[in-house]
């Protein structure tokens, strides 16, 4: 007997409110042959008893001998994937009908494709929009510095990429806990490109106990980011800077008046941000702009790299 088309990996900590959502949205896809592989990171609640009761044979539950993180569990998940292509599923977000069948068609497809990204439905505090991205391939420079420059999005939930590539570049990031996912791709795209789907192909839900909801964690995060991307710093400095002030403009939006003065403080102590203001200011305008145009799918079809003057 053959084994599965593809392989599911959720990791999960203390979300036993949310994980029979993830789960049940997985055991619905049609269309594809699959196992799904639950990691559970050492929760506390209730979730090792909702595992015990599942009976599905599609269903592999593991379970860590300490709490990894996201990056360490996921990357479990990828050494007993049995399949050759891997989907990620957060487990506070849940797969809409498709989620696997589309991208396993396109990755079958196109071999120089080593990832699929997938458009999403996002709930803003229970109110629904769709996050759209355009539909195009990229090359793999071109992807790689889509990824370097944001300016594609990336959550784990969207990602499907071919196992023994995401195994080579040696998965997830332990050290990272935010920004894992970009950072994981970045590694990827020296072996292959990229396909944007248009598709929504799931749905994000608001949670204030996710990481993407913690905002006063935000500068460290994306300072553990830049170490393990020194080409923020040693390449593309005006775009260390864009990033940096980007979380700051955040702070002053939101009235986080306490963490925006600590947060300048430690971007300007690890070299994200130039001394002279009025140079932060022109850097972020520049970024902006050149972020905004690109984003367009004719613009994104045309891309290879970065711009001249910032190489």
């Amino acid at each position: 007997m053959s084994g599965p088309e593809i392989s599911v990996v959720i990791a999960t900590y203390n979300r036993a409110g949310t994980l029979p959502r993830a789960v049940d949205s997985v055991l619905a896809q049609a269309g594809a042959d699959f196992e799904l592989i639950v990691i559970d990171d050492g929760s506390t609640d209730a979730t090792p008893r909702y595992l015990g009761a599942l009976a599905d044979p599609r269903i592999v539950a593991r379970r860590a001998e300490r709490n990894l993180g996201p990056s360490g569990a996921r990357n479990l998940g990828l050494e007993l994937a049995r399949a050759p292509f891997v989907a990620f599923l957060d487990s506070d977000d849940a797969y809409l009908p498709g989620r696997l069948a589309v991208p396993l068609a396109a990755l079958r497809a196109d071999p120089a494709l080593v990832c699929t990204l997938s458009s999403a439905r996002k709930y803003d505090r229970d109110v629904p929009r769709e996050a759209r991205i355009p539909d195009v391939a990229l090359a793999p420079p071109a992807f790689e510095w889509a990824l370097v420059c944001d300016l594609i999005p990336v959550e784990a939930t969207s990602i499907t990429v071919r196992r023994d590539a995401a195994r080579a570049v040696g998965g997830f990031c332990d050290a990272l806990r935010l920004t894992e996912d970009r950072e994981f791709l970045i590694r990827l795209s020296r072996h292959g490109g990229g396909r944007l789907l248009s598709d929504v192909l799931w749905e994000k839900f608001w949670s204030d106990e996710g990481l993407s909801a913690q905002w006063n964690r935000q500068a460290a995060g994306l300072i553990a980011y830049v170490r393990q991307r020194p080409e923020y710093l040693a390449r593309y400095p005006r775009l260390a800077s864009y990033l940096a002030s980007k979380v700051l403009v955040g702070h002053l939006r939101d009235r986080h008046y306490g963490v925006l003065w600590r947060d300048y403080a430690a971007f300007r102590a690890a070299g994200l941000l130039p001394a002279n203001p009025l140079r932060t200011i022109a850097s972020h305008g520049e970024v902006r702009r050149y972020r905004r145009a690109m984003r367009e799918a004719e613009a994104l079809a045309r891309l290879a790299g970065p711009p001249e003057s910032w190489r």
